[in-house]
């Protein structure tokens, strides 16, 4: 198999084109080292040359455990941007490239990162202490519960699926109603919140705070303090600190000669193109084969004329090889 290197992610150091070995004694982990560009540097390890999407799920989880600890471990002494897990390139010149390409937007998020780290919050309640809670206080579902029990053993199936329906909505009211107030208690002492999908019927919060270093331990106050509040009827697992994996992880977007050959073809566009000549180029195919004027094989031609002309446009633009600001499926608050 072919060898390539893997990116963890980027770092700000003081000479950073000497490679620094960053001394990770740990067998299953591969040599870390560095490659610069100016004052920044990439933290990389050879690695066979694969696609991640292809792997098998247990090899997955081993080397996610891997791109964290490294980045987690890079941490300790330095500020750290991540990289998506999976990112590979063919050479060292390949990371050279990247930093040289996004060296302006690299620089900026370091400097914003600088000094901060995220907490990772998640809430769960108990349903079996809070269903007895709601079903007393909720008037709509402690009188269908009589209801149902005056007829015994005769409910009808629309009574049981009525009080599901009750109790569903008023869960997912108290949940909005918590899920606002761990909100309101801690997101003062954040400077970003990032709001994570809810998984499951006891999880009533998931999100991540990127926080100043020095506001960790009024963080952690605040979570106390809301923690009494709410009477330790919710249970809090904090994560962190850990890099600032939700606000400032960076993709790397890499084209493959093949498909850039490609475009070019259908473009009708020879080896060097600018900007204007694929612009150029489309504007008079797309005229040729609009679906408004042609046959449904115009429509398809159409459709392959744009394709190309969205990669040589950003290949034009940005080269085979740039970073991008990850974004994450979630909310932001």
């Amino acid at each position: 198999m072919t060898n390539g290197i893997y990116i963890y992610g980027v770092i700000k150091l003081s000479n950073s084109q000497e490679p620094q070995n960053f001394g990770i004694d740990n067998p299953a982990i591969p040599r870390v080292f560095t490659v610069g560009f100016q004052d920044i540097a990439a933290v990389v390890s050879p690695r066979p040359l694969m696609r991640y999407d292809s792997l098998e799920q247990e090899q997955v989880v081993q080397d996610l455990a891997i791109h964290n600890f490294v980045i987690e471990k890079a941490m300790e002494r330095f500020t750290i941007v991540p990289i998506k897990f999976g990112s590979m390139v063919e050479a060292e010149a390949e990371v050279t490239e990247f930093l040289t390409k996004g060296y302006t937007l690299l620089h900026e998020i370091l400097k914003r990162m600088e000094g901060h780290r995220e907490l990772d919050v998640v809430a769960r309640w108990e349903l079996s202490k809070v269903l007895p809670i709601i079903s007393r206080e909720n008037s709509q579902i402690r009188e269908k519960q009589q209801e149902i029990a005056a007829k015994a053993g005769n409910a009808s199936m629309e009574d049981k699926i009525i009080l599901g329906q009750y109790i569903e909505r008023a869960l997912t009211a108290e949940k909005t109603r918590y899920h606002q107030a761990i909100l309101q208690a801690l997101q003062p002492v954040a400077e970003e919140v990032g709001v994570h999908d809810i998984a499951g019927d006891e999880m009533i919060f998931n999100a991540a705070f990127l926080l100043a270093t020095p506001a960790v331990d009024a963080f952690y106050h605040a979570l106390d303090a809301l923690d009494q509040s709410l009477e330790s009827s919710v249970n809090f697992r904090v994560v962190g600190p850990l890099p600032p994996y939700s606000f400032a992880t960076i993709e790397v977007k890499r084209f493959d000669r093949a498909s850039i050959d490609e475009a070019r073809e259908i473009l009708h566009l020879p080896v060097d193109i600018t900007a204007k000549t694929v612009r150029d180029a489309y504007h008079q195919l797309a005229k040729e084969h609009h679906p408004d004027t042609n046959s449904e094989e115009d429509s398809r031609e159409f459709q392959r004329i744009n394709t190309a002309y969205t990669t040589l446009q950003d290949f034009t633009e940005n080269g085979l090889i740039y970073p991008q600001v990850y974004q994450w499926p979630n909310e932001r608050e």
